[in-house]
């Protein structure tokens, strides 16, 4: 039996935790500044993630890289329920070598210069538990969609920073595969 528990990780943000749950997660850049599909930034999101996974592991089901934002579909195991030390891992690590290779923070308040904090990812990130395999199936399309949705690519296969191409090798996805949103619906 999955026992559903609510927490506070995060001051006054209430968030479910369950126990080897898949999560739909989205982190946005501060100011939605579009700087995440450079090929610096691919470099160190892939190198940050795959350090958190070993560190801390999850099965990354599907991912999308947009200018100034990431979707992802994890599952973390059994035992296992705190994807916000992972995310806050991943955000940290991204940021400290963005900025090592040059990248550029944002503006930082008061509030981010008294906590050393740079501006690169808005504070929190979105989360969404996922309670079915339809729910999973439509986030997992979304994801694969999303450039598309957003008008960055006429067709999905154009969008080069997405596991979409690893599910067309593995004959998941046909190439020409575009999504249907109203599964979302």
């Amino acid at each position: 039996m999955t026992v559903i528990t609510s927490d506070t990780r995060m001051s006054n943000y209430r968030r479910i935790y369950i126990p080897g749950g898949t999560y739909f997660l989205t982190l946005v850049t501060h100011e939605r500044r579009p700087f995440l599909t450079s090929d610096t930034a691919i470099h160190i999101f892939k190198k940050s993630w795959q350090y958190v996974q070993k560190c801390m592991p999850f099965a990354l089901n599907a991912v999308c890289v947009l200018p100034e934002h990431i979707h992802l579909l994890i599952t973390l195991p059994a035992n296992d329920d705190d994807y916000s030390r992972r995310i806050k891992m991943l955000k940290s690590l991204f940021s400290i070598h963005f900025i090592k290779t040059g990248g550029q923070d944002g503006f930082r308040n008061r509030s981010r210069r008294k906590k050393g904090e740079a501006a690169i990812w808005q504070r929190r990130f979105w989360e969404h538990t996922v309670r079915s395999q339809k729910d999973y199936d439509n986030h997992f399309h979304y994801i694969h969609r999303n450039p598309v949705h957003h008008g960055l690519v006429p067709t999905v296969k154009e969008w080069k920073w997405s596991s979409f191409h690893r599910y067309v090798e593995k004959g998941f996805y046909p190439e020409s595969w575009g999504g249907d949103l109203t599964l979302l619906s």
